[in-house]
């Protein structure tokens, strides 16, 4: 918990300190107490110091300022200050001006850092100690510093809720509370209607589902905004089995991630709304599982989509982009002439990239260098991958006007060319592809792209 405390007194002030060694004279006050030498500290990171009983305060924590500012350092210095076990006060009046800008990250970090996933363990975590703040200034920083690691810590918690605590229904049942916050409003799509907007595509991977489909549109726009809406379009696939085209046992468990591109787009539009962003956005989720089921799709079936193309399907396990290619198509029809997608879409990826870099894809360059300048300034870094007609052509079908699926080879090329097929000529489109940037094994959700999402619209 991130509390900020209107008043202190330091002679009084029971709990651990954080200050920065510097010049100022907030700081300068506090080692007069001790009759320490300022200097010997600012090229430490992180400095613990016993008070001796010269004030309440049992221990002061002594961040250099020569590695606040250092990317490296600044890490080591979050996990150092997450590890103290007491309730502290960080001192923000001790930051200098240029300090000051880390303040925002720094609670951000630390919320992210002190997540835990406990939700379902009969024996829940140590409560962690309470982040106190103090300063005449930084109360619009610490905010703004909560919203972006709450909003990233939602996302994280959207994807490792199992999917019996988390089904389409409920993913439309969450994203409803959130027109609770000013310039919000939600419209769940329920599977009569979906069927009358002629979405075969997105019903047919929710054919085997004992479950309803949703398909969840979210917009915020600030009042007098006059920008055409930019849409937000994640895969929410809530649980892949692969249909009839299985999974294997071993690649089966944690696929509940395979929503990780709609907790992404309802997180950020979350954090957007609380933040008061001057922005025109919608986020659109088709939501549903891929499982087995009497009524399922098979391979050879032919669905006919929103758009009007045929789908001939050659694996049940290339489900995501069906439901996206509904999608993309419905964020067009509501005004979009700027989309960015985000999926878990594609082993390949993960093949090519790893679990460092997101891939990306475009059909404007223009526009992705700037969404990809955002993304990179928050570390979130993008790769550009290739898109274009040799992709294109792989996906040709003797029996539909394309397939689903293309050969052995660039499956996340083909993946995206699969998307494009259902983007209008102008219309400005990103697809990034998360399937290895979504999760890993040690800290299972990451929040990929939360912030990015909610920094790109930031003016």
């Amino acid at each position: 918990m991130i509390q900020i405390q209107a008043s202190i007194d330091l002679q009084k002030e029971a709990k651990d300190l954080i200050i920065v060694a510097n010049e100022n004279q907030a700081t300068k006050d506090l080692f007069e107490l001790f009759e320490n030498q300022l200097d010997r500290f600012k090229g430490e990171e992180f400095t613990s110091v016993y008070t001796l009983g010269k004030i309440l305060s049992k221990r002061i924590h002594i961040i250099g300022k020569e590695k606040l500012l250092q990317d490296d350092s600044f890490d080591k210095i979050v996990s150092k200050v997450s590890d103290l076990k007491d309730d502290f006060i960080i001192l923000t009046d001790s930051f200098s001006t240029k300090e000051q800008e880390k303040i925002t990250l720094l609670v951000e970090k630390l919320l992210t850092k002190r997540y835990e996933i406990d939700t379902f363990k009969s024996k829940k975590s140590d409560p962690k100690p309470t982040i106190y703040f103090y300063g005449e200034d930084a109360k619009s920083k610490i905010e703004e510093g909560v919203i972006f690691g709450e909003s990233i810590n939602k996302a994280k918690d959207l994807v490792n809720t199992p999917y019996n605590h988390m089904n389409a229904k409920d993913l439309a049942d969450y994203a409803k509370t959130l027109e609770k916050y000013p310039g919000v409003t939600v419209q769940i799509i329920e599977k009569q209607a979906i069927e009358e907007m002629n979405m075969g595509a997105f019903l047919g991977v929710n054919k085997g589902s004992i479950d309803e489909p949703y398909l969840i549109l979210v917009c915020y726009k600030k009042e007098g905004n006059t920008d055409e809406p930019t849409a937000l379009v994640g895969k929410g696939v809530m649980y892949d089995t692969g249909g009839y085209s299985l999974k294997t046992p071993q690649s089966m468990p944690g696929m509940k991630v395979d929503m990780a591109g709609a907790a992404a787009v309802i997180s950020a539009i979350e954090g957007i709304a609380r933040l008061g962003l001057n922005a025109n956005v919608m986020s659109i989720v088709a939501a549903t599982d891929n499982r087995i089921g009497d009524g399922a799709i098979v391979p050879d079936d032919i669905l006919n989509s929103a758009n009007g193309k045929t789908i001939e399907i050659v694996s049940t396990d290339a489900e995501g982009r069906l439901t996206l290619a509904d999608a993309v198509w419905f964020a067009q029809k509501e005004g979009a002439k700027k989309i960015i997608d985000v999926a878990t879409l594609t082993g390949a990826i993960v093949a090519a990239l790893g679990q460092n870099y997101t891939g990306a894809f475009t059909n404007n360059q223009e526009f992705y260098d700037a969404f990809k300048q955002v993304a990179e300034d928050n570390k979130e870094l993008l790769w550009q991958m290739p898109v274009s007609k040799v992709f294109h052509d792989e996906l040709k079908s003797k029996v539909a006007d394309l397939s689903n699926k293309g050969g052995r080879l660039a499956g996340a090329s083909i993946a995206a060319a699969f998307i494009e097929e259902f983007i209008d000529d102008d219309t400005k489109w990103i697809h990034l592809d998360i399937a290895g940037t979504s999760s890993n094994k040690n800290d299972g959700a990451t929040g990929v792209m939360v912030k990015s999402f909610i920094k790109y619209f930031v003016n």
